[in-house]
């Protein structure tokens, strides 16, 4: 029963808007700066945005990629421009930053999208604290920095948007992903406090809280039976962010969850207990505990 109240609470649900603007009012002759754009979200939206009239600026670190997905873009009469970058180092950080703010200014949208993902649940993580720096490397400390190389000129200008690809783990608690979950609420409370300070400087921000993708990043997780969202509904997510602009953005499971977290804490606690005792470890986390137990055995010969 659970599982089929996920898989039915997983799609998004749009809602017509015959008055307010379209995508194409929103990006037509502005520049969109996208992050993490090689591949799934990043690259679906890049493409929407793009036959929207939108100057597309994509950044990742795969050079052959982006160079592919240029091509695309400009094959059909679209703008877009590619900027190789690795966002976990700081270096990498500000030469990007350099690169766009010279060359383009500061981008109109700035959608954070890039990140990696670890399924391992904190039992199975005895020796790893890696994962959560590499986690906090890229989806925290990345965005971080290179918000704050673009808020500055965007206050300065008086306009602009922060999407920030986020997760339904932020809002749900759930479990085997806290090094995920803790890099994305990190992140998400970094925005909030912006939301805060640029109210009346005309930059908005928006969390897109998204949940499980069907992208190469969850094909470790070998959870077989629950829906993972297309990436189509996914880009369809980000482009409503970017249309209506709210504070916040879920899909119904993603509505489902905080609400349950709000009003019923404890319930909805020992449900993801249930589900966390219940959804088998990944191939990567039994090998990692695996090689634990050699480790272990052989410290006490």
């Amino acid at each position: 029963m659970a599982r089929l109240t996920i898989n039915a609470l997983t799609p998004p649900r749009g809602f017509p808007r015959p008055w307010g603007p379209g995508l194409r009012e929103r990006v037509d002759g502005r520049t969109v700066l996208i992050t993490g754009a090689s591949s799934g979200i990043g690259r679906g939206l890049a493409l929407r945005v793009a036959a929207a009239g939108a100057i597309t600026l994509v950044t990742a670190r795969r050079a052959s990629e982006l160079a592919e997905l240029v091509e695309e873009i400009r094959a059909t009469g679209g703008q877009a421009f590619a900027l190789v970058a690795d966002l976990s180092t700081d270096d990498g950080i500000d030469r990007l930053a350099d690169e766009v703010l010279a060359e383009f200014g500061a981008p109109d949208i700035l959608v954070n999208n890039a990140g990696r993902s670890i399924r391992r649940s904190i039992a199975n993580s005895e020796r790893r604290l890696h994962d959560y720096e590499r986690t906090m490397r890229t989806n925290y400390l990345g965005a971080v920095g290179l918000m704050l190389r673009m808020l500055p000129p965007m206050r300065r200008r008086g306009s602009g948007q922060v999407i920030t690809s986020s997760s339904i783990g932020v809002v749900s608690d759930l479990p085997r992903f806290s090094a995920y979950i803790g890099s994305k609420a990190a992140l998400e409370a970094v925005v909030r406090v912006a939301a805060v300070e640029c109210l009346s400087d005309g930059v908005v921000f928006t969390n897109v809280h998204i949940p499980l993708v069907d992208t190469d990043m969850i094909g470790p997780t070998g959870w077989s039976g629950y829906k993972a969202l297309p990436i189509e509904d996914a880009v369809e997510m980000m482009v409503d962010a970017i249309v209506r602009r709210p504070e916040h953005l879920e899909n119904p499971l993603g509505t489902a969850a905080l609400w349950m977290t709000r009003l019923t804490p404890g319930l909805a606690r020992r449900g993801l207990h249930h589900f966390h005792r219940m959804m088998p470890d990944s191939v990567a986390a039994k090998v990692a505990v695996t090689a634990n137990l050699h480790r272990d055995k052989e410290a006490e010969l």
